[in-house]
């Protein structure tokens, strides 16, 4: 996600008299918002409450917009802070203390529970670190100075809703900078789409109560297209020199079948995986250093987790530590 370099409202402070403009049509955009909630229906006051002393965008969120930390990391870098040693020792230790938890989930959603695991470690270090940014004041100033005004728009009346319908009280409604919330780090459209009441208590709070954390993740996961059935990649080996291939920026290829890479030179490096696939099985080729160094085929699960977050990087990080968690070797 890229977004602008240069906020307005730093511009602004730095042409004096033109600040003045600014704070009028923050106001404006506030009153709009407000307009908004009323004609959904939505408690305006607890916007009003959430806003009390904030006359300006966040200026902590405008420094956040200026940089994303996958263009400051390679490859190795990046999967070496996913699933580092500590995040595999933390991820095997909640999988035990939450045994019967997990256990049912898992039954419940058809989903595996180290999956699930996984994306609690690396979204917010098992609910040790969510995020402590206040969700509204923050998407108020992505949806004044964003270049995605409509979506942070959208998400910020979402997010104003979820304390108006209960399911978090306004005080504890905080998360990240952009606007993602909770220990599993859903937006508030996601929470509207995919939270779930772990605990039967009637209420979806991915803030505190860990069950419903791991329903949530684990239903997000399933309603996306997870297949439990299916290998989500494997290192491969190349026969032969590979002809031109259009990688992305991460290294990830076009789907082909399989039959389609053997003709090409790429082999398995093991038989484990084949009982799961045939020939017709799509897969893409995961380059993620450039053309003829390490490589791998990703298949369908892969795919799904790319749907919580459209990296390559890491998707990759997320699932091999998941493998490991579960005690198995990385790729």
């Amino acid at each position: 996600m890229k977004f602008l370099k240069v906020s307005i409202f730093s511009t602004c402070m730095l042409l004096g008299s033109t600040s003045l403009t600014l704070a009028e049509s923050f106001d404006a955009f506030l009153d709009g918002v407000r307009t908004e909630l009323q004609s959904k229906k939505i408690d305006v006051s607890i916007f009003n409450k959430a806003m009390v002393g904030v006359e300006a965008p966040n200026k902590k969120v405008h420094k956040k917009l200026k940089t994303q930390p996958e263009s400051i990391y390679t490859f190795s870098s990046y999967l070496n802070r996913l699933a580092s040693d500590i995040r595999i020792q933390n991820g095997q230790k909640k999988k035990e203390l939450h045994a019967a938890e997990l256990n049912r989930i898992e039954k419940e959603y058809d989903f595996p529970k180290e999956v699930m695991l996984a994306l609690w470690g690396v979204e917010s270090a098992y609910g040790e670190l969510p995020g402590n940014f206040k969700i509204i004041p923050s998407l108020a100033t992505l949806a004044y100075e964003s270049h995605r005004r409509d979506f942070f728009r959208s998400e910020l009346i979402k997010a104003v809703e979820i304390v108006h319908d209960g399911h978090i009280d306004l005080e504890h409604l905080t998360g990240s900078w952009a606007g993602a919330m909770g220990q599993c780090q859903f937006m508030p459209s996601s929470f509207y789409s995919y939270a779930a009441d772990g605990n039967g208590d009637g209420r979806k709070d991915i803030w505190q109560t860990e069950a419903d954390v791991f329903a949530s993740t684990s239903n997000y996961l399933k309603k996306s297209g997870w297949k439990n059935d299916m290998p989500w990649g494997e290192a491969i080996t190349l026969t032969k020199i590979l002809p031109k291939i259009e990688l992305s920026q991460r290294g990830l290829s076009e789907p082909k079948q399989l039959k389609e890479w053997y003709k090409m030179g790429v082999a398995h490096k093991t038989s484990k995986n084949k009982k799961h696939l045939t020939d017709e099985t799509e897969a893409r080729l995961f380059m993620p250093d450039g053309p003829s160094k390490r490589a791998y085929l990703v298949y369908h699960n892969f795919d799904v987790i790319m749907r919580w977050n459209r990296s390559s990087y890491f998707a990759f990080s997320v699932l091999t530590l998941a493998d490991q968690i579960a005690g198995k070797e990385r790729l």
